[in-house]
């Protein structure tokens, strides 16, 4: 990792971390440990926007996640907890970013679209992970399917999220959330992609018309990790396994798909704050 790369890391850290504080160019830059003269120049050359956009893409984004899946929220408590002053301001650099109100998003929103908007430069870290080899016993849960482009999970997440409200047959406080990859989603045409949104239960599910099913994860011996922080550098942490664990400890992957254990939700804390536990059954 570079010099630089290093410090634009523990800044960005920093940032997320601390989206509901009162940042500054001055404080920032002490921060990642450069001079005030040049550190907006820095990070603007390495992140293709300045600091204080890419703070309240952030806020944004954060939003984003609440007007969808936190339906309870108003608009204009959503929009204080970005930092604007008023809904109106609010909506107008919501729509100025991503192409729709806040209230047409939190009804249909285009998450392709979305997407796009955050396709800059992410400093890498170096990764330092512990794996740990358990022993699980079978699972039963409850799923939706996601097929088609993995820009469009976000769908299939809020519908079953609704389901499991509706239905309390998979509450989210005592029931474990997991997300089923059956590829990699950038090594995968759109229309062979698929990831399973799942739950676990403790009961058979009947038929539906939400297009939940039942099915289960295999008992055996797995390798976990956990993942702190956002799901966008998650494929870095499943590569790990792959690219160093798995030949280093003389280990084979077993027939079931690499999977993630939501302990929290980007909905609820910010994305610093995720915490994910990777799963991979081996032989």
């Amino acid at each position: 990792m570079t010099a630089y790369n290093l410090k634009l890391k523990r800044v960005c850290d920093y940032i997320q971390q601390h989206l509901d504080d009162s940042l500054n160019l001055q404080g920032l830059s002490e921060v990642a440990g450069l001079s005030r003269f040049h550190f907006h120049r820095i990070f603007y050359a390495h992140m293709g926007m300045n600091v204080m956009k890419y703070t309240q893409m952030l806020r944004l984004r954060r939003a984003s996640f609440q007007l969808v899946f936190k339906q309870e929220y108003k608009i204009i408590d959503i929009a204080l907890d970005a930092g604007f002053d008023s809904p109106e301001a609010f909506a107008r650099a919501f729509k100025r970013s991503f192409d729709q109100t806040p209230r047409a998003f939190r009804a249909e929103p285009n998450w392709q679209n979305w997407h796009k908007k955050f396709v800059y430069f992410t400093p890498e870290s170096e990764l330092e992970m512990n794996v740990n080899i358990i022993e699980r016993p079978v699972e039963k849960i409850a799923y939706i399917s996601h097929l088609g482009s993995p820009e469009k999970v976000f769908e299939s997440a809020a519908k079953f999220i609704s389901w499991r409200k509706k239905t309390g047959l998979s509450p989210v406080a005592t029931s474990a959330t997991y997300g089923i990859p059956f590829s990699d989603p950038e090594q995968t045409p759109e229309q062979a992609f698929r990831f399973d949104i799942a739950g676990s239960i403790t009961k058979p599910i009947e038929k539906n018309e939400d297009g939940v099913e039942m099915g289960e994860i295999p008992a055996g011996r797995f390798a976990v990790i956990r993942h702190l922080g956002s799901h966008d550098r998650i494929r870095d942490s499943v590569y790990f396994l792959f690219r160093n664990w798995l030949p280093e400890h003389q280990e084979e992957a077993g027939d079931f798909p690499v999977f993630f254990q939501y302990h929290n939700f980007v909905h609820e804390v910010n994305e610093a704050d995720l915490v994910t536990d990777i799963y991979l059954l081996l032989k």
